[in-house]
């Protein structure tokens, strides 16, 4: 299943264990707040080696050479050789990932919040590894249960968007500017510094040397639209390889999304599959209990859960209609591929990132109440002072 929907029960109706029949729920505290959080996640590739390869790293041929500065109007030739040679610098992957971030990011915060007011924060972030051969992306989007949904497919929207709106060279310059100075800046930070000297003389990543040190600013300033672009190509970004989740809380279930209405506005979203009906099984409600109790602590209520699952789910499969059903079925595919990472780790990268995004979703709706909270402040300021003008006004002696 490549979608799955979870959703906090109401205050009267928490349960206690983070397996709830055959919905998954992270353990969080009881929350009557209405507030909601989309997440999307997919593989990205690996921070070193060629993008796109999972294999095992290649020795590095020859010594690391800087990347030339082209003038302004350099031949085709010479562009081209210049390109080949900064696509064999150990940093090309995780420069041109970088800034296909901030680029993703300036468009996600322009689109899903300036434009269609959907969400307070958006966000699209790529975790890569420095010894592990994989890596995936995610998107995370705050908004209320009402608008959820919108914004989860209008970020989709935006993230498969760069091959018909290409990345300008104004869009560029701006995602070089902003990490050459945040690289500039962090400098001065000791803890950003044991980040870039970690693993720089570790057998396990061959390829970070002192010369990415040296060389990280003048890649940044000699990469192109292109980079980006192969960068782009690598993340797994369709219908059938994204995987996709809603968390909300509130007193009342938030509405069911209007899937023919959101397809035609902002296209097809993650694709869905038939799932069989029916309870989870033993052991995939076991693994599910376990791993959520090993992440938030809890192992006697895992237990409690593990043991009680059949029933629950037997009860939960009798009761509500087709789309409580089709919900069940969505959260029984999640539920059964974070188990099979979180028991068995046979799953690869993906159904890790479902487990990820569940937890994630559950966890981060607790994020919009800071930004609801500064808004009933400012809402509250905006009325006192409208109120002190009307006084004043009153208050103000006729001519």
């Amino acid at each position: 299943m490549r979608s799955a929907c979870a959703r906090r029960p109401n205050a009267a109706a928490a349960p206690p264990c983070p397996l709830s029949g055959r919905f998954p729920q992270a353990p969080t505290d009881v929350d009557s707040d209405e507030r909601a959080c989309a997440y999307i996640a997919g593989q990205a590739p690996c921070r070193w080696g060629p993008l796109g390869s999972r294999d095992p790293l290649p020795p590095l041929a020859g010594p690391i050479v800087p990347p030339p500065a082209l003038p302004p109007r350099a031949a085709a030739a010479d562009v081209a050789a210049a390109r080949e040679r900064r696509r064999r610098h150990p940093l090309y992957a995780s420069i041109s990932l970088e800034l296909l971030k901030e680029v993703i990011n300036s468009r996600l915060f322009t689109t899903v919040r300036d434009s269609l007011g959907l969400t307070y924060d958006v966000s699209f972030e790529v975790m890569m590894f420095d010894r592990v051969r994989t890596g995936w992306f995610s998107v995370n989007v705050t908004s209320y249960p009402d608008k959820i949904h919108d914004a989860l497919a209008a970020s989709l929207a935006v993230l498969r968007e760069l091959r018909a709106s290409p990345v300008t060279a104004r869009e560029l310059m701006r995602a070089k500017r902003t990490l050459i100075t945040r690289h500039e800046s962090d400098l001065k930070d000791n803890v950003y510094w044991l980040g870039l000297l970690t693993h720089l003389q570790s057998p396990g990543v061959p390829y970070k040397r002192v010369e990415c040190l040296r060389d990280l600013r003048a890649m940044y300033e000699a990469a192109t639209v292109d980079d980006i672009y192969e960068a782009y190509d690598c993340l797994a970004i369709g219908e059938d390889e994204v995987f996709s989740c809603v968390g909300t809380s509130g007193k009342a279930p938030p509405p069911a999304p209007d899937t023919a209405r959101l397809a035609a506005i902002y296209g097809p979203g993650p694709a869905q599959q038939a799932v069989p009906q029916g309870p989870l099984p033993a052991d995939v409600a076991a693994a599910v209990a376990a791993g959520l109790s090993k992440l938030f602590g809890g192992q006697q209520a895992a237990a409690a859960a593990a043991a009680a699952a059949a029933p629950a789910a037997a009860q939960q499969q009798g009761g509500g209609g087709g789309a409580a059903n089709g919900a069940a079925a969505a959260n029984g595919a999640a539920a059964s591929a974070a188990a099979a990472a979180i028991g068995q780790q046979q799953a690869g990268g993906q159904p890790l990132a479902v487990l990820t995004a569940m937890l994630a979703a559950a966890q981060s709706a607790k994020n919009l109440k800071a930004f609801q909270s500064q808004e009933g402040a400012a809402a509250a300021a905006a009325q006192q002072q409208q109120q002190q003008q009307q006084q004043q006004q009153q208050d103000r002696p006729e001519a």
